[in-house]
């Protein structure tokens, strides 16, 4: 555990000091208060660069969530449009983007960009095939753990722990948002083993 500690404070640390590298793609409509954070993940997801993302901050149920326009249901790839919804719900019991520390900000936004690179690779029967799998419990878990690996394979894995880790560690959220995070998502031990089979740490 020593060992993971050490790993993090050395990643953290490497993160706040870097320049920030690139631009934002001119197809990410982020708005200026991100830019550190979007050029950081942009320069490893070469193949989305070119999706159209816009960015609205709305009342949701959930910290954040990316969705595929509606119109984006029945076009090609190429074609589409997503937005990523950000909650501004202040009786939210859930954890705000904006009160979430900058290193577990690149996890999320991390997982909300694989979503954008998972329905790429579907068409509309596999775009309707996910949102089915939305609709059940055991469905929903499979979904959002298949998302998790694939941040952990783009190489932020521990930036997805961190992310994890404070929710249901270290923040103040309410136990049944809680409970939703343990039962839909990877938990950090889990994490932790993904990174550990990929030869990125030895878990002590």
């Amino acid at each position: 555990m020593r060992r993971i500690i050490i790993l993090l404070f050395l990643l953290i640390a490497w993160f706040s000091n870097s320049p920030v590298k690139g631009q934002t793609p001119e197809s990410w409509d982020f708005p200026e208060k991100y830019d550190s954070l979007v050029v950081f993940l942009a320069d490893s997801l070469d193949d989305i660069l070119d999706v159209n993302i816009k960015v609205k901050e709305k009342r949701i149920g959930t910290t954040m969530a990316m969705r595929p326009s509606f119109f984006s249901f029945f076009r090609k790839p190429e074609k589409r449009t997503y937005v990523l919804c950000i909650n501004n719900r202040d009786d939210f019991h859930g954890v705000l983007f904006r009160d979430v520390p900058h290193e577990a900000r690149v996890g999320l936004l991390a997982h909300e960009l694989m979503h954008v690179r998972d329905y790429q690779s579907r068409g509309f029967g596999g775009l309707a095939e996910r949102g089915w799998q939305y609709l059940s419990k055991r469905g929903k878990h499979k979904f959002e753990h298949e998302i998790d690996q694939m941040v952990i394979d783009a190489g932020f894995g521990f930036f997805l722990y961190y992310w994890s880790a404070y929710v249901l560690e270290e923040s103040d959220v309410d136990e049944n948002y809680r409970e939703f995070k343990r039962r839909v998502y990877m938990k950090p031990k889990t994490i932790l083993t993904e990174l550990n089979k990929l030869g990125e740490l030895e878990v002590m």
